[in-house]
């Protein structure tokens, strides 16, 4: 199936507004309220903050590995694309 073919399933949307990787679920826009917990709220400033996952890693006591998991995680919670995302609305939100 082609983007073509699932054009006329979008109803309306652009497709942009498509998940990157399954192009026919749609991306969640603002669903509401959200909780971030306070070790999340610590990944998120220190990904703010335009540091490498690797120092990321040794400064939570943690993996290279499960920094990306959480990351990849907390992004999928929040319907984002990139970690930056979920930066960008905390900041707004005041979070961080």
């Amino acid at each position: 199936m082609t983007d073509l073919d699932i054009a006329p399933a979008l109803n309306g949307r652009a497709m942009a507004d498509l998940h990157p990787i399954t192009p026919r679920i749609p991306v969640p826009r603002d669903s509401g309220p959200r909780h971030v917990s306070s070790e999340e709220l610590r990944l998120l400033s220190l990904l703010a903050e335009g540091l490498p996952l690797e120092t990321i890693a040794r400064r939570l006591s943690l993996s290279d590995r499960t920094v990306r998991r959480r990351s990849k995680a907390l992004c999928d919670r929040m319907g984002a694309r990139a970690p930056i995302q979920v930066v960008a609305w905390a900041a707004r939100n005041g979070l961080i």
